[in-house]
């Protein structure tokens, strides 16, 4: 009997040294597989930090070395992309243009034409030198590029310039540097909406309209899409066309060159969809001159298209 006690003793020893010897490996090797699990999940973290960095380094290195042109969306998609960009030099505020990039204002005044709650913002550079200098050099060079811009029909209330301070050198024999200029888009806010509106609901256009050869020019190819744009958020607004003449010829038939060169602009406006029935053409010929008439330069003045939206 006491054998019996003892043996049954013995099989419980064993079957708890058994249950424990299982349970505790199990309990490790779940703990095991929990540790290895943390190690290769910091180690995926790790190298997917190294590889956005290592993405992050090439794209910088890459816009480092960039020495063409390029301008972006503001989703930073490309617009265009020239191999050749823009040079400054040391002596003065000009900014020389290489044949190649003769048509970037031609893109330039495309893109703005097709987003009109946008802008576009000419960065010029200045050197650290040259700031201390104060010959505001920056401003001087990124007004150039805008005037390139209004020359080509772009609205100059949709540009704006400034300064960017650079550390930059200049070539020691040409005196030049490849670059000198960023071009950047922004959303436009409601004060610069405001501003800008009101330029188009008052508009002097400067051109020739001849009646035979009329051939519309950029800047009125541009504004018709901004007054498009103006009349369709704003429905209830009609158009006055004004033809103003100089003071060559007699007054009558100042009158009738005034008409014709105003049929002419309200013309192409109905081909670009402006609705005709809220367009008005009429002429006030040579009696509301804004310049003497005694120069070749004012009369050019007084032959202009006044656009008046109420």
């Amino acid at each position: 009997m006491k054998n019996f006690i003892s043996f049954i003793i013995f099989l419980l020893f064993a079957w708890s040294g058994m249950w424990w010897y299982y349970s505790c490996n199990w309990c490790l090797g779940d703990r095991n597989s929990s540790i290895t699990n943390r190690i290769e999940n910091d180690l995926d973290l790790k190298n997917e930090a190294l590889r956005k960095k290592a993405y992050e380094d090439s794209i910088a290195s890459l816009n480092k070395t960039k020495t063409g042109l390029l301008a972006k969306d503001l989703q930073g998609r490309d617009i265009f992309k020239y191999i050749e960009n823009f040079q400054i030099n040391r002596n003065n505020g000009d900014v020389f243009i290489p044949n190649s990039l003769q048509n970037f204002s031609d893109q330039i005044a495309l893109y703005l034409g097709k987003h009109q709650d946008q802008e576009l913002i000419i960065s010029g550079f200045e050197s650290f030198s040259e700031r201390e200098q104060s010959n505001d050099l920056g401003i001087l060079r990124a007004n150039f590029i805008k005037n390139v811009l209004i020359e080509v029909g772009v609205n100059g209330d949709r540009i704006t310039t400034k300064t960017e301070v650079v550390d930059y050198t200049y070539d020691d024999v040409s005196g030049n540097y490849t670059g000198g200029i960023l071009l950047n888009f922004n959303q436009l806010d409601q004060s610069r909406i405001t501003e800008i509106e009101k330029g188009v609901a008052n508009k002097i256009l400067y051109s020739e309209f001849a009646q035979k050869t009329f051939t519309p020019d950029a800047t009125l190819a541009n504004y018709a899409l901004e007054l498009k744009n103006y009349l369709e958020k704003y429905p209830n607004k009609t158009v006055e066309i004004i033809g103003h003449t100089d003071d060559v010829g007699n007054a009558e038939a100042n009158i009738w060159y005034g008409q014709e060169r105003a049929n002419n602009v309200k013309n192409y406006l109905v081909s670009q969809g402006i609705t005709t029935e809220k367009v008005k053409a009429s002429s006030k010929g040579e009696s509301m001159p804004i310049a003497p008439n005694d120069t070749e330069e004012n009369k050019a003045k007084n032959r202009r298209i006044e656009i008046i939206v109420n």
